[in-house]
């Protein structure tokens, strides 16, 4: 109370020893507490690696127009032609099978394309 009657006459009053010892203890408390903090971020933070930048790819409407899907179809059945068209027996419809032999095959005809002769007793028929 003196020292506000003593500031508000203007008389110069002398400084208490033991609040400039709190100051000090306060700035030495206040500056342990800010190098603590940052130590601790410090340890927290989490690692940065670097990597080569990537190229990002447009970002298109996935639907997909009905030209765009009628040529892509077509491509496919194309393809599928193709493959077809230069393909031997092996994979092909029973129809195109058909088409390929004249007719069905008698038991003969069978041997004599695999090579098998006929059963014995047959021969002296």
């Amino acid at each position: 109370m003196i020292r506000l009657l003593m500031f508000l006459l203007g008389k110069p009053y002398e400084v208490c020893r033991s609040c400039e010892v709190l100051k000090q203890q306060l700035a030495i408390a206040n500056d342990e507490k800010a190098q603590l903090t940052e130590t601790l971020l410090s340890l927290l933070k989490p690692k940065v690696y670097e990597t080569a930048p990537q190229e990002l790819r447009d970002m298109r409407p996935l639907a997909v127009t009905f030209t765009r899907r009628r040529a892509a179809l077509e491509a496919k059945d194309r393809e599928e032609a193709r493959i077809l068209r230069n393909s031997t027996v092996i994979g092909k419809a029973d129809d195109e099978l058909a088409k390929l032999r004249p007719g069905p095959l008698t038991a003969e005809q069978l041997e004599a394309e695999l090579g098998v002769a006929g059963e014995p007793g047959e021969e002296a028929r």
